[in-house]
């Protein structure tokens, strides 16, 4: 039986890759991590500088075992792009305690190469965050973990603020966003620390969407007897998440279309909650339609009275979340409130 001779086809030997534009090639780089785009350089010639055009530089620690490799690249990769950057997203993230000097070299690059779109981790120690950063002109997104703010922030182009973990330790008795950031249309503040506040105003003339998740008295969250206020003309999507029923004493969302709502009340002042919780309900009067966690309606289920109290909605479309294994009936007192007496098929959905 004669064997048949296989040809390999030349074309399965082209470099397809290096054969595209350099600017998509760039687009490609951006998805990597910094320490794999550098990488790409010992490809070949022409890719010897192309990792330094990406649009997005991401540098992070766990793609490192030792910490200190980490920061001699990191200063190495700042270094080569000190003069030729053209980042507009600078993604950074650090495990562990950061040093001064590293924590200078990552606020410095972001600050005087025009980022737009910051997001930094700043390790386990919540850092102070510096004066040149809080000071920036040119960001609009700022996504920002485990730092501290020891004074306030102007952002005046800033539109979109994402904090998590963040401890803020001003000295006064009430701060209030709309002061600092005139701009700004969402707000996000995940497990956050405003326990030296009185009040915490969450206010402002563009604001579009809020998103609140674990806060509550003490334990790193708000002190007892703070008061929290929300006012915003434009807000349209209001989520408040894993939450104690705090004292919203202001609600002030007249263009509010959905609300996201996973509250619990807590067993050593009850009662308190209790009028804190149908305040909120009440402040959220116009809101077209809901979404309640499976806590929020035990939370509504256990006020004394709640059949009597007048529904503050005209009508609402209401959306409920529940665990995976349990499913649960909407007791009749907690619908006829929500839905203002008449709850119709189309206005409860149960997920």
């Amino acid at each position: 039986m004669r064997k048949r001779s296989l040809k390999v086809s030349s074309s399965q030997h082209v470099d397809r890759l290096s054969n595209l534009p350099n600017h998509i090639i760039q687009h490609i780089l951006s998805f990597l991590d910094a320490k794999y785009a550098v990488q790409t350089s010992v490809l070949a010639k022409g890719w010897r500088n192309l990792w330094t055009s990406v649009h997005v530089l991401h540098l992070n620690s766990n793609s490192f075992r030792r910490l200190g490799r980490f920061k001699k690249f990191v200063v190495a990769v700042l270094n080569k792009l000190n003069h030729n950057s053209t980042a507009g997203t600078f993604i950074f993230s650090y495990r562990g305690r950061i040093d001064d000097y590293l924590k200078k070299r990552v606020i410095y690059f972001a600050t005087v190469h025009g980022i737009d779109h910051l997001v930094l981790d700043m390790g386990c120690k919540r850092p102070p965050v510096s004066q040149e950063l809080l000071s920036c002109q040119t960001l609009k997104t700022i996504k920002l973990k485990n730092a501290t703010f020891t004074t306030s922030f102007g952002f005046s182009k800033l539109t979109t603020l994402h904090l998590k973990h963040c401890l803020f330790s001003l000295v006064s008795n009430c701060f209030d966003f709309s002061d600092c950031l005139p701009n700004l249309s969402s707000l996000s503040l995940l497990g956050c620390d405003f326990t030296r506040f009185e009040v915490l105003k969450i206010s402002g003339p563009q604001l579009l969407n809020v998103t609140i998740r674990s806060m509550w008295y003490s334990y790193g969250g708000l002190s007892k007897g703070c008061k929290v206020e929300i006012s915003a003309p434009k807000l349209t999507f209001f989520s408040y998440r894993e939450s104690h029923v705090v004292d919203f004493s202001v609600i002030n969302l007249p263009s509010l279309q959905h609300a996201d709502v996973d509250v619990f009340l807590s067993y050593e002042e009850e009662n308190k909650d209790i009028q804190c919780l149908l305040k909120f309900f009440q402040g959220l009067y116009n809101v077209q339609s809901a979404t309640l966690s499976y806590s929020t309606i035990q939370a509504l289920n256990g006020v004394p009275g709640l059949e009597l109290q007048q529904s503050p909605f005209s009508r609402l479309s209401l959306k409920l979340t529940h665990p995976s294994d349990c499913s649960f009936p909407i007791p009749v007192k907690v619908a006829k409130y929500l839905c203002n007496g008449s709850p119709t098929p189309d206005t409860i959905l149960v997920e």
